[in-house]
C-alpha cells in the first residue's frame, strides 16, 4: 500500500466518523426533542443560511487551525504536548503589550511586528518544558500542564492589576488595540477577518515544512523511531526543542490573532479552551496539516450549527459536545480503520 492509497483510507475513516458521529447525534435529538426536525434543519442548514454565519464559522474555525497546527507539529516528533492553551495566552499577552504601546507605525509594519512578538513569546514560553525534557528527561504531560496554570494565573494578574485599562471599571481588560494592528474584515459586510488567511497560509507552511524540507523529516523521524534517528546521526534532543518551539509560536499565533480579529483588546480568560481544543483537532486529523484545517472548519460548523438549533428549536447547543466526543470516540478507535485497510488489501489480493 503506497502513501497515497493510505491517505485515502485515513480520509475515508475520519469522513465515515464523522458521518457516524452526527447519526448519533440524530439519535439524541429524536429522543430527547418535541421539534426533531426543526432541530436537524437547524443544526446542519443554519450555518449555511446566511453570509454571517459563514462568516462566523469561518472566524471560529482561525484558531483551531492554529492551535490544531500547533499540536500536530509537536505530536509528530512524539512529544505529547498538552500545553497549548498556556502558550496561547502567553503568546496573546505578549503580542498585545506590543500592539497596545508600539505607536506610530503603518498597519503593514505593525500588524507583522505583533504577530511575531506573539509568536516568540509562545515559542519561549513553549521550549520550557522541551528543555526539561530533554535535560532532566521530565514527563511532558506533567510539566505542559502545570504551566497552562501558570501562564493563566499570571496573565490574569498582570491584566488585573499592572496593565489594566483604567476605563474598563470592573472589567479585565488592557487598553484597546489601535485600528492599525487590528486584522479587518476581508469583505464589508462579511464578519470574516484576515486571519483566515493568516491561517491557511500558515497551514500550507506547516505542510510544506514537515513534508518537504529535511528537518521535517528529521522531526517526523524522531517520532517514529528515537533509536533510529539517534544512529542516523539526528541530535534528539535539538529536534524535540525545535518542535516543541514551533509549536509554542504557532499557539501564540493562535491567541493574538483571536485578540487582533475578534476581541479588539486582551481580556483575561479570553480563551474557551481553544489550546486544548487543538489537541483533538490535531488527533483527529491524524496530525496532517491539510487535515488539520479541514477538521477545524467542521468543528466550527458543528459550533454555529449548535448556536442556530438552539435559537430554532426546543434542542440545546450542548448537542455539539455530544457529537464531538462521538468523533473523538470514533476516530480514536482504531477499528474503523483497521476494517479500511484489511478490506482494502483483500481486494488487491483479489485483483492480484
Amino acid at each position: 500500500m503506497n502513501t497515497r492509497q493510505a491517505l485515502y483510507l485515513e480520509i475515508t475513516g475520519i469522513i465515515a466518523a464523522a458521518i457516524m458521529a452526527i447519526l448519533c447525534g440524530f439519535v439524541v435529538i429524536l429522543f430527547s426533542s418535541h421539534q426533531p426536525m426543526e432541530a436537524i434543519s437547524s443544526l446542519l442548514g443554519g450555518p449555511l443560511s446566511g453570509a454571517f454565519n459563514i462568516g462566523t464559522i469561518l472566524n471560529k474555525a482561525v484558531p483551531l487551525i492554529f492551535t490544531g497546527l500547533a499540536l500536530s507539529v509537536v505530536f509528530q516528533s512524539g512529544v505529547f504536548s498538552m500545553g497549548a492553551e498556556g502558550q496561547l495566552y502567553v503568546g496573546a499577552f505578549v503580542g498585545s503589550l506590543v500592539a497596545v504601546y508600539v505607536h506610530g507605525l503603518s498597519a503593514w509594519i505593525m500588524v507583522p511586528m505583533v504577530l511575531i512578538s506573539a509568536m516568540i513569546g509562545g515559542a519561549l514560553y513553549g521550549a520550557i518544558p522541551g528543555w526539561l525534557k530533554t535535560r532532566w528527561n521530565a514527563n511532558e504531560i506533567v510539566t505542559t500542564l502545570m504551566m497552562n496554570f501558570v501562564a493563566i494565573l499570571t496573565t490574569s494578574y498582570l491584566v488585573n492589576n499592572v496593565f489594566k485599562d483604567p476605563a474598563s471599571g470592573g472589567y479585565a481588560r488592557m487598553h484597546y488595540v489601535g485600528d492599525g494592528a487590528r486584522l479587518g474584515k476581508i469583505f464589508a459586510g462579511f464578519p470574516a477577518h484576515y486571519g483566515v488567511i493568516v491561517a491557511l497560509l500558515t497551514a500550507v507552511v506547516i505542510y510544506l515544512f514537515m513534508y518537504k524540507t529535511r528537518s521535517g523529516y528529521e522531526l517526523r523521524l524522531v517520532g517514529k523511531n528515537s533509536r533510529f534517528a539517534d544512529y542516523g546521526g539526528i541530535s534528539t534532543k535539538r529536534v524535540v526543542i525545535m518542535s516543541v518551539m514551533i509549536s509554542g509560536a504557532l499557539a501564540g499565533l493562535a491567541g493574538i490573532v483571536e485578540i487582533l480579529g475578534v476581541h479588539g483588546t486582551y481580556k483575561d480568560n479570553f480563551s474557551s479552551g481553544l489550546g486544548f481544543d487543538g489537541i483533538i483537532i490535531a488527533l483527529l486529523a491524524r496530525n496532517h496539516p491539510i487535515g488539520v484545517v479541514a477538521v477545524s472548519l467542521f468543528y466550527a460548523y458543528l459550533q454555529v450549527g449548535a448556536t442556530q438549533m438552539q435559537v430554532g428549536s426546543d434542542m440545546p447547543r450542548e448537542l455539539a459536545i455530544v457529537i464531538q466526543v462521538m468523533l473523538v470516540l470514533f476516530v480514536s478507535s482504531q477499528a474503523i480503520f483497521t476494517y479500511l485497510k484489511q478490506k482494502f488489501a483483500l481486494r488487491q489480493k483479489a485483483v492480484k
